[in-house]
């Protein structure tokens, strides 16, 4: 389509300059490319907890896996994201406890999360739908009352910030994705953000086999004594980044700032022309948040037709449509199963459109146009 939801931001002469030096040196595992991005992550973030993975997924599964989370163990979440977010629970043996989410918002609900826990519960999984930042603060709260961790799912939130810092700064842990449609691409990629120590030392640990990559090789991957010498504590897992990836997500370093701020201007545009429309909403964004604007979601009045809204958006090129649908309804979570209207409502009404960094001012008036003209004529 001519306004795709999704592209590809890449330098492409810097990702070749790159990969050239990766594939000439002969070393492809994890690497100098993997620090320089590490330390670009922690730069960007104001963050020294950063552990570089080759997945959100494994991000995911590291938080989980550090949290205690283990066989027969509850875990919290979200059913209104993308499957990745909940298949690591049943990996790990646990059970899926749904919470219900603000239809406003598209985020988790405190209320409906607080009501969810009991004394099986070992962590709560929220998501920032389309990078607008959960309720954060609450969020912790409780799960610090509970004494369970608070995982935060940032993939779609690259550049979110909440109270003035990256949002990284608030959750127990905080998992971002550099996979191939995010904001900043690694081909496939993710990051684990931990906020406290011991959990940040264990997981670069667990990220690969047990072992601290740190501690027993350098920055080119070789190792600093005979590997013989080294024990194991605890098995973990093959979760590590590799210089191939790293490689592309560092032609991008440079252009951190712009491809979120391009999201963000366009997503002004659209708030802008839709303020005070009765049929079509921005999800709501709380005040101490700034979304990083992923993908532009709004809620529709009930009494449009969004399937003929967005076949409508279609034929004028502009691929509008819905980015995830709630997860409860999958059969690999029948075991799960709970009535979640506002997850319901929300699935039902909502509607995303492109506003990323290829969409110039022209474009994104264009589309928030056809979008207004579409939903007018669609009233049932």
């Amino acid at each position: 389509m001519k306004y795709p939801m999704f592209k590809v931001h890449i330098d492409v002469n810097e990702s070749l300059k790159n990969l050239k030096k990766v594939l000439k040196s002969g070393f492809l595992n994890e690497g100098e490319e993997v620090e320089k991005f590490k330390n670009s992550l922690i730069e960007y973030f104001n963050h020294d907890n950063v552990i570089p993975l080759n997945s959100c997924t494994s991000a995911l599964t590291l938080a989980l896996k550090l949290s205690g989370v283990s066989h027969g163990d509850d875990v919290v979440t979200t059913s209104m994201t993308c499957v990745a977010t909940n298949t690591p629970i049943l990996n790990l043996g646990a059970n899926v406890v749904w919470a219900d989410i603000d239809s406003r918002t598209g985020n988790i609900s405190p209320e409906s999360v607080a009501n969810s826990i009991t004394s099986k519960t070992k962590a709560v999984i929220c998501v920032n739908w389309a990078g607008n930042p959960c309720d954060l603060i609450k969020l912790q709260k409780i799960c610090n009352d509970k004494n369970i961790k608070l995982i935060q799912d940032a993939a779609h939130s690259f550049g979110s910030k909440f109270k003035g810092k990256h949002v990284c700064h608030v959750a127990d842990f905080t998992c971002y994705s550099f996979q191939a449609i995010k904001h900043v691409t690694c081909g496939d990629g993710g990051a684990l953000v931990c906020n406290n120590e011991e959990d940040f030392y264990r997981g670069k640990k667990l990220k690969w086999f047990g072992l601290d990559r740190e501690a027993t090789k350098n920055e080119k991957g070789e190792w600093k004594g005979q590997r013989w010498e080294v024990d194991i504590i605890e098995a973990g897992y093959k979760f590590h980044m590799n210089n191939i990836s790293a490689a592309i997500g560092n032609s991008q370093i440079r252009h951190y700032d712009r491809i979120v701020d391009l999201h963000k201007t366009n997503a002004r545009i659209y708030d802008s022309a839709i303020e005070g429309n009765k049929l079509i909403t921005p999800i709501k964004v709380l005040p101490e948040a700034k979304s990083s604007h992923w993908v532009y979601t709004a809620i529709l009045h009930e009494s449009v037709k969004r399937d003929s809204v967005l076949e409508h958006l279609n034929m004028q090129g502009i691929n509008a449509g819905l980015v995830h649908i709630p997860n409860h309804n999958y059969t690999c979570f029948n075991a799960s199963f709970k009535t979640l209207p506002e997850t319901e409502y929300f699935a039902k009404h909502q509607i995303s459109i492109p506003c990323g960094w290829w969409i110039n001012s022209k474009d994104s008036n264009f589309i928030i146009d056809n979008v207004i003209n579409s939903v007018n004529k669609n009233r049932g």
